[in-house]
C-alpha cells in the first residue's frame, strides 16, 4: 500500500529558456544535499572500520609483493628461521588475511546510505500538449537498520581475525612437528650409525676367534646377518631423513626447496602441565572458541535487524514539471511513498535468526568440549612420553649401554657365549629405538599443547600457561593410594 503523490501546478506565461536552466540548477541543488549525506556516512563508517595503520591501497601493495626465493633454501637451520619462512610465504596466512579485508569491506558497505535517484522523463513529447519532467527521490531508512547491518558485519570482522589467528597457529604447529620430527630422525639416523659401527666391531671379532679356533662359523654369519640389518637401518634412516626434509619445506610453503640438517636441542627440558587448569587456558586463549562466541555475537546482533525490518523506510520524490501548451504551465511535483507492513512483518526471518542463535551457542559449546578433550588426550600421551624418555635417559639407557660394554670386554676375553653378546646388542637397540620414539613422542604432544595454547614461545617455558614443575625419572615416586586392607600392600623398593 503506497501513498498517493502531489502535484503543484504553476500557470502563467510561457518560460524563456532562461527559466529552464534556472529550473535545472533547483534540480541539481535538490539533489546534492542527499549526495552530500551519503558521502559523510560513507566517510563516517570508513572512519570507524578501517583502522588497520595504513591505508588499504597501501596494504594491498604490501600484499601483493610475494618474496622472491632463491634456487637453494640456504639458512632455515633453526626453528626460528624456519617460523619466519613460513609466515612470510604460506598461502594459508595469505588467504586468511585476505578473508579478513574481504569482512572489513562488507562492514563498509553495510553502513553506506542509499543512492539518490534522479530522473527525467516526457509523458508526451510532441504536439501543442508536451510535458517535460524532472525529478529526484531519496530513500530514508528508519529504526537504525544500518548501523545494526554494520554491528552484525563487525562481529564477522572480529571472527575473520580469530581464524587468521587460527590459520596463522595452524602453520606454526605443522612447521614445528615437521622440524622435530626431522631433528629426531637426524637424532636416529646418529643411533643406526652407531648400531652399526658396534656390529661391525662385533663381526671382527667374532671372525677373529673364528680363525683362532675359538668361535664358530655359525657366529660370525649371525653377526654378518646383524651388520647387514644394522645398515639397512641405517639407510632406511636416510630416507625418512629426506622424507622429513620434504614435509618440513612443504610446512615452511617451499616444498621445491633443499632443506639441509636442522640444529635443535632435543634434550630440552619441558614443563609439565595442570591438566584443570590447562583445560580452562586452552578455552580462554584460543581462538577457535572466540571466533564461535564472535558468531554468537553476529548472530545477535542479526536478530536485532531481523526485528526492525518491518519498520518502512521512507521514500521522498520532489520534481518539476512543464507542460507546453497554450497557455505553458510549470508544475512541481512531491510524493512520499511507504510500504505498510500488513502481510509480511519479517516472521520468518525472526524465527530463522533466533535458531541462528541456539545454533552459534550450540557449535560454541560444542568446541569447548572437543578442545577440553583433546587437551586431555595430548596432556595424557605427552606425560607418557615425557616419563619414558626420563626413564630412559637417566636409567635405562646407561644400563643397557654398560651392559653392552662389559659384554663385548667379556665376549672377548671368551667369558661370555655368542649369545649373550647378541642379547646385549639387541637390548639395547631396542633401548635406543625406545627412547629416540619417545622423544618423537614427547615433543610431537608439546607441540599439540603449544598449538592449543596458540603459544608464541616454542619449546614451552615454565612461565607458559598451565605449567607446573612435577619431578620425573627414576627420582619421581608413585603417590600411594589408600588401599581397603594396608597391611596387604607392600611399598615399591627403592631403585
Amino acid at each position: 500500500m503506497r501513498c498517493c503523490s502531489t502535484l503543484i501546478c504553476f500557470r502563467g506565461r510561457p518560460p524563456r529558456r532562461s527559466a529552464l536552466v534556472a529550473w535545472a540548477v533547483v534540480l541539481i541543488a535538490i539533489a546534492q544535499p542527499c549526495v552530500a549525506v551519503a558521502e559523510n556516512w560513507a566517510a563516517q563508517s570508513g572512519s570507524q572500520l578501517l583502522d588497520p595503520g595504513q591505508p588499504l591501497d597501501a596494504r594491498r601493495q604490501t600484499e601483493a609483493v610475494v618474496p622472491t626465493v632463491p634456487g637453494i633454501l640456504q639458512g632455515p637451520r633453526t626453528l626460528a628461521e624456519c617460523v619466519a619462512q613460513a609466515e612470510r610465504m604460506h598461502p594459508r596466512i595469505r588467504a586468511a588475511q585476505a578473508a579478513v579485508e574481504m569482512a572489513r569491506g562488507k562492514a563498509v558497505q553495510a553502513r553506506l546510505y542509499p543512492n539518490p535517484v534522479v530522473a527525467g522523463f516526457s509523458p508526451q513529447m510532441a504536439g501543442s500538449y508536451s510535458q517535460w519532467s524532472g525529478t529526484v527521490a531519496q530513500d530514508l531508512v528508519t529504526a537504525g537498520k544500518l548501523r545494526l547491518s554494520q554491528q552484525a558485519a563487525l562481529r564477522e570482522v572480529q571472527k575473520a581475525q580469530f581464524e587468521l589467528t587460527r590459520a596463522r597457529f595452524d602453520v606454526l604447529r605443522d612447521v614445528r612437528r615437521s622440524f622435530y620430527l626431522l631433528l629426531v630422525a637426524q637424532r636416529r639416523q646418529e643411533i643406526f650409525n652407531q648400531l652399526l659401527q658396534i656390529a661391525t666391531r662385533s663381526y671382527d671379532i667374532g671372525r677373529q676367534l673364528a680363525e683362532a679356533g675359538e668361535g664358530t662359523k655359525a657366529d660370525v654369519l649371525f653377526w654378518n646377518i646383524e651388520r647387514d640389518r644394522a645398515e639397512v637401518r641405517l639407510l632406511n634412516a636416510g630416507v625418512d631423513i629426506e622424507t622429513g626434509r620434504r614435509e618440513l619445506a612443504a610446512a615452511m610453503a617451499v616444498p621445491r626447496e633443499e632443506i639441509g640438517p636442522v640444529a635443535g636441542d632435543l634434550l630440552a627440558s619441558l614443563p609439565d602441565f595442570d591438566l584443570a587448569m590447562l583445560q580452562e587456558q586452552v578455552v580462554q586463549l584460543n581462538a577457535q572458541p572466540r571466533a564461535a562466541a564472535a558468531d554468537v555475537a553476529r548472530a545477535q546482533w542479526a536478530l536485532e535487524r531481523a526485528v526492525v525490518e518491518p519498520i518502512p523506510n521512507v521514500n521522498l520524490l520532489g520534481g518539476y514539471q512543464r507542460n507546453v501548451n497554450f497557455p505553458a504551465q510549470d508544475q512541481g511535483l512531491a510524493q512520499v511513498m511507504m510500504e505498510v507492513p500488513l502481510f509480511d512483518r519479517n516472521q520468518g526471518n525472526i524465527r530463522a535468526a533466533q535458531a541462528d542463535i541456539a545454533g552459534s551457542r550450540a557449535a560454541l559449546r560444542t568446541i569447548e568440549l572437543d578442545l577440553a578433550t583433546q587437551t586431555a588426550q595430548a596432556v595424557n600421551a605427552y606425560r607418557t612420553a615425557r616419563r619414558l624418555v626420563a626413564w630412559y635417559e637417566e636409567s635405562i639407557l646407561p644400563k643397557a649401554r654398560e651392559t653392552l660394554q662389559l659384554t663385548q670386554m667379556l665376549y672377548g676375553k671368551g667369558e661370555v657365549t655368542f649369545l649373550s653378546l647378541l642379547q646385549a646388542q639387541r637390548t639395547l637397540t631396542e633401548t635406543e629405538l625406545a627412547f629416540v620414539e619417545a622423544q618423537a613422542e614427547r615433543w610431537s604432544n608439546a607441540v599439540a599443547i603449544a598449538d592449543l595454547l596458540q603459544l608464541e614461545v616454542f619449546p614451552p617455558t615454565p612461565a607458559a600457561p598451565a605449567a607446573v614443575e612435577v619431578p620425573v625419572g627414576p627420582d619421581e615416586r608413585v603417590p600411594a593410594a589408600a588401599p581397603a586392607n594396608p597391611a596387604a600392600v607392600q611399598p615399591l623398593p627403592q631403585p
